[in-house]
């Protein structure tokens, strides 16, 4: 019997890199002091600025941040116009022991991403969830056999420095903190500027 093929069709991608220096003091100093300057969210805290990648401290990891995002767009979007992929808002998370990050989606962006100031990766990951959680028929699945085709969940273990990248509609949550540490990241949402779509096709859209 010839061993049966398996393949996924309309995968999700996850861009999942790391930065490749330490942090400097100024941005980690930064970093901290930001934290003074945050409220309550649904179960963590943040930033008060939605444009935190606006500030001069964050130079240089703007420049990382937007070389990946065009990495992105040239090697998994492809798009054949002229187009750009740019960050929108952004801002820095808090999560102290016990905390968490309610599950959700990222409206009115296009890829949107999570990069790491401090992060253990024993303790920290960031989990996703299946696009489509109802199934009509849903058997129990073997809990040592969880694969990319049965499970209804799947994590990435992160650590400093880590970027995580993903469609903004990807579904995603942070679960109940462990560990000493206060994990710090920042996240960002991007949108087009260029044309969409086809002239030809009545499809076009100039950003």
């Amino acid at each position: 019997m010839n061993s049966p093929e398996i393949h996924s069709i309309f995968p999700t991608p996850v861009y999942c890199t790391k930065i490749d220096r330490p942090f400097t003091k100024q941005e980690l100093q930064f970093v901290k002091q930001q934290k003074n300057h945050s409220h309550n969210n649904t179960g963590n805290i943040t930033t008060n600025d939605n444009y935190i990648l606006n500030r001069k401290q964050f130079k240089n990891i703007k420049k990382f941040l937007d070389k990946h995002c065009k990495n992105y767009l040239d090697t998994i979007i492809c798009p054949e116009n002229n187009l750009e992929l740019y960050i929108t808002q952004s801002w820095l998370n808090y999560t102290d022991a016990n905390q968490f990050h309610h599950k959700h989606e990222h409206p009115n962006s296009v890829i949107s991403g999570v990069f790491y100031f401090d992060s253990d990766v024993k303790n920290d990951k960031i989990l996703f969830s299946h696009p489509i959680p109802y199934r009509q028929i849903s058997p129990k699945i073997n809990n040592k056999k969880f694969n990319l085709w049965n499970s209804q969940t799947w994590f990435f273990p992160v650590e400093t420095g880590d970027l995580i990248m993903f469609p903004s509609s990807t579904t995603h949550q942070v679960e109940t903190k462990k560990g000493n540490n206060t994990r710090i990241s920042l996240a960002f949402n991007t949108f087009f500027k260029g044309s969409v779509g086809s002239n030809f096709q009545l499809t076009q859209l100039i950003l």
